[in-house]
């Protein structure tokens, strides 16, 4: 089976480091270990870079909880096998008394790899890094309103003061989407959701727009200090002269899975 393989994990959980030690040394039977740079060291290890982790990993193992998957999406489109030594953990596929029984699962071949999308994310022409889960427009200042419109394919659909707006994707529907009152959408549905936040209007409300339409964002000149913010890690400020547009990206999340739905992951994750 697979010779070689990634591994991320979040190096501040002492738990974490411990399991990644175990994984590693497990992998290392397997074949060769590419092990991410900030952990490295604590492995005693040589480091990788994200970049040398998705060019030479065929499956990349993430430990830790959803923050450290998405932190490895931004730059791995390797199919990511992710266990949760975190919290909820909604993205990872097992928990982490359940890894080496993963693992073994994924060296036998009986796996399979869910592709989900991802959004591309351009400001003034330029591309940011893809979003797994949300971008949102944000204000920078606690307690203070922002002033946007919202446009679709250059048609204007909303013009709001707000704390701002999220874009997800399906993925991120269960994510912070889901917090102010977005719809929960099975992975499977070619489109995204526009959530407004916190708006000052009682008619602004969820849409769900499909994944080929381009969605954009221009802040009215009376609001002050704003972030665009990606999956929770990437940060830019942003203007009114800003020009921002969210479209699909032609990359993919890839996660190995064992068979349990998205449906299960809900009840079992989202309800208990």
């Amino acid at each position: 089976m697979t010779a070689n393989w990634g591994l991320i994990c979040n190096p501040s959980m002492k738990r974490t480091v411990t399991l990644a030690k175990d994984v590693m040394e497990f992998l290392q039977q397997q074949g060769t270990v590419w092990v991410e740079e900030s952990i490295a060291s604590e492995l005693h290890c040589k480091g990788s870079s994200f970049k040398e982790i998705n060019k030479n990993a065929e499956i990349v193992i993430t430990i830790g909880g959803d923050g450290t998957i998405l932190m490895a999406l931004s730059e791995v489109d390797k199919p990511v096998f992710a266990i949760n030594s975190g919290g909820i953990g909604f993205l990872s596929e097992v928990e982490s008394k359940y890894a080496f029984e993963g693992l073994r699962q994924i060296i036998s071949g009986k796996y399979n790899v869910e592709e989900r999308a991802k959004l591309k994310v351009t400001l003034d022409g330029k591309r940011l890094p893809d979003a797994t889960n949300e971008v949102t427009i944000q204000t920078a200042r606690i307690a203070k309103i922002l002033y946007l419109k919202l446009f679709v394919d250059d048609e204007l659909i909303e013009s709001m003061g707000a704390d701002g707006v999220i874009i997800a994707t399906p993925t991120g529907s269960t994510s912070y989407s889901l917090s102010v009152g977005g719809p929960i959408m099975d992975p499977t549905v070619n489109a995204m959701i526009i959530a407004p936040l916190a708006a000052f209007k009682l008619s602004a409300r969820p849409w769900i727009i499909p994944l080929d339409r381009k969605v954009g964002v221009q802040l009215l000149p009376k609001s002050k200090e704003t972030n665009l913010v990606i999956d929770g890690r990437f940060l830019t400020p942003v203007t009114p002269e800003s020009s921002i547009s969210v479209t699909v990206s032609e990359k993919k999340a890839r996660f190995i899975r064992f068979g349990e739905t998205f449906y299960q992951m809900v009840r079992l994750k989202l309800m208990r």
